[in-house]
């Protein structure tokens, strides 16, 4: 029911919440190559773009797709698919957009047709246009070895009026408007901001490790400097898809710079788990209004979208209703939310008689011993963590997984790389996932056992490993549930 309300609302926020001065914007798009399910777009809510809300709209057959919105205002519009970015449109009210995207071995074109397209062009050229496809840090790691504050300023500066000189030509030959123009250019200003702060962020991490080029004396005028000139309550700042890590890093350079607060310090907070309730009463001390509404509701989508079911924010997204009642977030962030309600009421129904937990784990300090462990001739071995979003995406695919592995006579064993401070955090993902298998986290000797195992590549993970009942490894990078084919095809031919 709530989720059938949640869909009435999002149907109800874009077709019924039109407000007098607000014009209709249209997208016709064709998509060719690999046809998905759906397109999935930002919908910008008082001309604020952010990418966790979004509708989608289906394709036809062809590839055909429209997207009608109410503007009053130039803003930004992402299309991806699965947070995948197709390109950006910078909207603006009452213009038609004609767009192509073609797909073609991994690469994608993304076209605008309107009449400010070679605008369009230019700021889908933009490698750090959106949250999807960049960061501050992108941009920050080119000064990471730079010693010298004021180069490092004269070196942003630089690569902002650069880009900035661009879409001046643009406006001055009349072929963007001043409407496009005024918004791609705070959301510049913005970006290079953010990268210097990034810059000082990085220094600050790095100092805990005595690693640090700018001293602590530089990295924090440097970071305070930066918001004294692009300030935090700059309206522009809000119509710019990176002003939630703008003022995420401003709030740490208030709390850990000027307040003084040691990261360390947050254990007990952490420990409490009220490490999220703690942020918000930070944004609630120095933002108001519409900017902290704005950001609560960003950052409870941001923390629920990474999948660990954390109750706090639960109740953070509750109080967050109390407070803005009327607030068009909120049926985006409930959403996600669902899912992390549903986690915890899963953790009252009995445990599921195939998951088996392996005893005495910490005298298991190998693949070998671990694999000894079960008696079984073939073993599939699933390295996860309770952090890794991929991880938990393939478990959506794990009946088809069982069925293989029952019928290839093969047994399913989870090692999980997780600290031992997130032993009941395994315990409950194992439970809501209905992980059936053994399991058991992997403990110093084990874990160094895999990179060792792992050779000269990147660690990382999910990671699949075919053993022999002995622990000898028969297919070192095995399929997992999403290629089930050649999972299948590797416990068949051997």
């Amino acid at each position: 029911m709530k989720q059938f309300l949640t869909f009435v609302s999002l149907m109800l926020l874009g077709c019924c919440c039109q407000k007098e001065n607000d014009e209709k914007m249209t997208i016709e798009g064709m998509i060719s190559g690999n046809v998905p399910g759906k397109i999935e777009y930002t919908v910008p809510l008082n001309g604020i773009s952010y990418f966790g809300f979004e509708n989608s709209v289906q394709p036809d057959s062809l590839g055909h797709f429209k997207i009608s919105l109410s503007l009053d205002k130039a803003s930004f519009i992402e299309l991806s698919n699965g947070h995948e970015p197709y390109g950006t449109i910078v909207a603006e009210p009452g213009m038609l957009y004609r767009v192509q995207i073609k797909q073609k071995k991994g690469d994608v074109q993304f076209t605008v047709k309107s009449k400010n397209s070679k605008g369009q062009e230019l700021y889908n050229q933009n490698p750090n246009r959106s949250m999807l496809s960049g960061h501050f840090e992108l941009e920050a790691r080119k000064y990471s070895e730079d010693s010298v504050p004021a180069e490092i300023m004269q070196g942003l500066g630089k690569s902002r009026l650069r880009n900035v000189a661009k879409y001046d030509s643009l406006l001055d030959a009349g072929i963007i408007s001043k409407r496009f123009h005024e918004l791609v250019i705070a959301d510049q200003i913005y970006f290079y901001a953010g990268a210097r702060t990034s810059i000082a962020l990085m220094n600050y991490l790095l100092s805990e490790r005595n690693k640090i080029i700018l001293t602590e004396e530089e990295y924090s005028r440097l970071w305070g400097d930066t918001f004294k000139e692009f300030s935090v309550g700059d309206p522009n700042l809000m119509r710019s898809p990176w002003f939630f890590y703008y003022v995420k890093s401003y709030l740490w350079y208030k709390d850990f710079v000027e307040g003084k607060v040691n990261p360390e310090d947050l254990s007990e907070t952490k420990k409490q788990r009220l490490i999220h309730t703690r942020h918000i009463d930070l944004a609630k001390k120095y933002l108001t209004g519409k900017q902290l509404e704005y950001y609560c509701a960003a950052y409870i989508y941001m923390e629920a979208i990474s999948k660990n079911y954390e109750k706090e924010l639960v109740t953070l997204f509750e109080q967050f209703e109390k407070e803005n009642p009327s607030s068009e977030y909120i049926p985006y962030i409930e959403s996600e939310i669902i899912p992390i309600i549903a986690f915890h009421r899963k953790q009252d129904e009995v445990l599921n008689e195939n998951i088996h937990f392996l005893e005495d784990v910490n005298s298991i300090n190998s693949l070998k011993e671990a694999v000894k462990s079960i008696n079984s001739q073939k073993i599939y071995v699933d390295i996860w963590a309770t952090w890794c979003g991929p991880c938990k995406q393939e478990f959506k695919h794990n009946d088809r997984l069982y069925d293989l592995l029952s019928n290839e006579k093969t047994t399913m064993l989870y090692i999980s790389v997780d600290k031992d401070d997130k032993v009941e955090k395994w315990r409950e993902m194992i439970k809501y996932y209905q992980l059936e298998g053994y399991h058991l986290i992997a403990n110093k000797d084990l874990y160094k056992d895999l990179r060792r195992l792992r050779g000269k590549d990147t660690f990382g993970i999910p990671w699949h490993i075919l053993t022999d009942g002995n622990g000898n490894v028969i297919e070192k990078y095995a399929g997992g549930s999403t290629e089930i084919e050649t999972l299948e095809k590797q416990l068949q031919d051997n």
